[in-house]
């Protein structure tokens, strides 16, 4: 990574805030940060839902789309903004209702509520943006490929190829599981295992598939990378990385739990963050390995180097510790936990409708907020539109097989997920 003096990228606004360029915007009404937890000590979902502005006529089970801001956060961006309209100099003054934000403090509070250290994180714009700093900025040889599966997001798929077009890689695509509803952690694994070549020099795959539901066994997968890193040379290194955004904040993880090299994930979907706004993790040893793409912002040797540099939504991001505050309140595991007890409470449902095929593991351990299925003889969007009649909003996974999806999150309550089994029952 190139060695750049940070200090040089921020004299500019420096200078102006030395100047007394501008005062500081007034500060606008931001909301007291909200209790969630009842007389009980548990999670008052209630309190929760009331934090957001969806529609309340509809059952948006596509929440995982993109997030509907919570009131805290809405509220931030606002505070933010104002500044920034009454000072624009002021870009690295900005500061929150408890004090002052920016790139350091970001990154502070994702190592606080993800894991690893803040100069692990590189910021981005979202999950496609984070997998195109990646690969195109992998150090490669002609004749080496990139391995993924036609289960990765046409995002991550479309990154690799476009790189290794640049650079005289192919994409080669894998089969890790036969079933996606009877998928297991051996079956993927073991298959890896065959995939995976001595040219083989990035391995790719998606935490929480949209394309089936199915969640990856990460670890153990990186196991099986590592396993076959055994005597290459380091620049042959094969390197794992993660599309992470159907996973984040939807399972209970550290992120240096995964084992990955390179995690890569938007913050606006189970995350709940700044729309607009994503992340690259990776440990020290994976640095050397990539290099910028673009002018970095962060001008230091770490994966900050990765941060695209000049102006972006300053507003958005900068916002970012109080979507962090927002799920801390509320307790990481506690909101794992939710969606997964309604992923389930769907998945049982959906088991017991005739003509209904789920394409999604029963295991917990296997699946996450996402649960792909079909109804037999029903193309998936009269499914999609028979739902959508009746006040319930899902949508279609992308792929070679558009399967209708139901995502269940923090936002939902059990007798919803009733309504949506009730409404399939209907159609098959």
């Amino acid at each position: 990574m190139s060695g750049f003096d940070r200090r040089g990228f921020l004299v500019g606004a420096g200078a102006a805030a030395a100047l007394g360029i501008g005062a500081p915007a007034a500060a606008s009404a931001v909301a007291r940060p909200p209790k969630f937890t009842a007389a009980n000590g548990e999670v008052d979902w209630r309190a929760v839902r009331e934090q957001f502005r969806l529609d309340p006529s509809v059952v948006n089970f596509s929440a995982f789309f993109l997030t509907s801001h919570p009131r805290v956060l809405r509220e931030a961006i606002e505070h933010l903004g104002a500044q920034l309209d009454a000072n624009p100099m002021d870009v690295y003054g900005l500061e929150l209702p408890d004090g002052p934000t920016g790139y350091e403090r970001v990154r502070t509070a994702l190592a606080g509520f993800l894991g690893g250290a803040p100069d692990e994180f590189a910021l981005t714009h979202n999950t496609t943006t984070g997998l195109g700093f990646v690969y195109n900025g992998l150090k490669v040889k002609p004749g080496q490929e990139f391995l993924l599966t036609e289960q990765d997001h046409v995002a991550h798929v479309g990154s690799a190829v476009l790189a290794g077009e640049k650079h005289g890689v192919t994409t080669r695509m894998g089969k890790l599981y036969e079933n996606s509803a009877n998928a297991t952690v051996d079956e993927i694994a073991s298959r890896l295992r065959a995939e995976i070549r001595p040219e083989t020099r990035a391995v790719g795959v998606t935490w929480v598939q949209s394309t089936t539901g199915v969640r990856m066994p990460v670890a153990e997968l990186a196991a099986v990378v590592a396993e076959a890193n055994s005597g290459r040379a380091e620049e042959d290194r094969c390197l794992l990385v993660v599309d992470a955004v159907q996973g984040l904040a939807a399972v209970d993880a550290d992120l240096p739990s995964l084992g990955a090299d390179f995690v890569v994930a938007g913050t606006h979907k189970w995350f709940l963050g700044p729309r607009g706004t994503g992340l690259i993790w990776s440990p020290r040893d994976a640095w050397p390995h990539v290099r910028p793409t673009i002018v970095p912002v962060f001008r230091e040797d770490t994966i900050a180097n990765l941060t695209p540099g000049t102006f972006i939504q300053f507003d958005h991001l900068f916002a970012m510790p109080v979507a962090v505050d927002f799920h801390q309140r509320i307790g990481r595991a506690a909101a794992a936990e939710r969606i997964t007890q309604l992923s389930q409470q769907l998945k049982d449902g959906l088991r017991g409708v005739e003509k209904v095929v789920l394409h999604t593991p029963q295991d917990p351990a296997m699946s996450a907020g996402i649960t792909c299925f079909e109804v037999e003889g029903v193309d998936a969007e009269r499914v999609v539109q028979h739902l959508a009649d009746r006040g319930l909003r899902i949508s279609t996974a992308p792929g070679l097989r558009p399967y209708p999806r139901i995502g269940t999150s923090i936002v939902h309550f059990p007798e919803e997920v009733d309504r949506a089994v009730a409404a399939l029952n209907e159609i098959a």
